[in-house]
Order: C-alpha cells, then structure tokens, then sequence
C-alpha cells in the first residue's frame, strides 16, 4: 500500500500540467512564455503579426526531414494552407522548460494544435518543438525551431 501511495505521489508530483502551474518564471522566461503560448492563434486574421515572432533568419526542422525549411518557403506554405481555408481552432502548449543565457534563450514544449483542414474536415497535430530565441532590439524573436510529431495523448483519445 505504501508503494502505490508513493507511486501516486510520484506521478502528482511530475505530471506536465501541475509541473507548469507550478513553475515560477523570471520575468524574461515570462515574456518568452507570452510570446508563444498562442502558438498559431489568429493567423487567418493576423497572420503578419504571427509572422514578426520570428527572427528574419528562422529555420524550422521537422524531425526526420533531411532539411531545414527557410522562413520564407515556411511562411509560404502556412500562408497558402490558411488561404485555402484551413483554421487553428485551438492551440495548448506545456513548457518543460524555458532557460535563458542572457539574450538567447531555449524554450521546450509539447504542443496540440486542433486545425480545421480547407475541406472542413478536423485534423489535431501533437508534436514537442524546441525553439531557440534571440533577443533583438529588446524583443524577444524565435531564430530556430525544431518539431518532432508525437503520437496522440491515449487519454485525449477516450
């Protein structure tokens, strides 16, 4: 009985959600938790203030791609994906971490983005993303993001 008392303990203690309540940011963490807690929110009406979050010189990598995409042809292909129809219904985001080394900075996160797909059709999207963020001008701004997709949290399944 005392190993399942501490196994639930265990497992309270750890879990992401009370982990992120729990979490007491600097002031600069804080402001790099604002700047992409909304992830992907509003840019079908905004896109290009979604956009000015990345620094001018952004790559993205998709595990497992052989590449890094350029900001451009990224901006490009969400552009044309939203013009087409396609909505972000909603977006979550838990950090596991924001460190910050002066005006660099890491964020790690896993994300859910809930979409709905230019057929109307819903599709949701789980990944862990890691951005790496410069600060420009004051401004924090995301230089280098890295997407892993994860399979679905088998507790959202049910």
């Amino acid at each position: 009985m005392r190993i399942l008392a501490l196994l639930a303990a265990t497992i309270l203690f750890f879990s992401p959600s009370l982990a992120q309540e729990q979490q007491k940011w600097t002031p600069e963490q804080q402001a790099i938790a604002e700047l992409l807690e909304n992830g992907p929110m509003n840019i079908e009406t905004n896109f290009e203030d979604w956009d000015d979050k990345f620094h001018e010189e952004w790559t993205v990598w998709f595990a497992g791609q052989p590449s890094v995409r350029k900001k451009p042809e990224h901006m490009e292909s969400v552009r044309n994906f939203i013009g087409q129809g396609a909505k972000v219904i909603s977006y979550t985001a838990q950090f596991a971490d924001i460190t910050v080394y002066g005006n660099t900075a890491f964020a790690r996160f896993n994300a859910v983005e809930e979409l709905r797909n230019p057929d109307g059709s819903p599709r949701t999207v789980y990944y862990a993303g890691t951005d790496y963020l410069i600060k420009v001008d004051g401004q924090w701004k995301i230089r280098a993001t890295t997407v892993a997709f994860t399979p679905p949290d088998e507790e959202s399944e049910e």
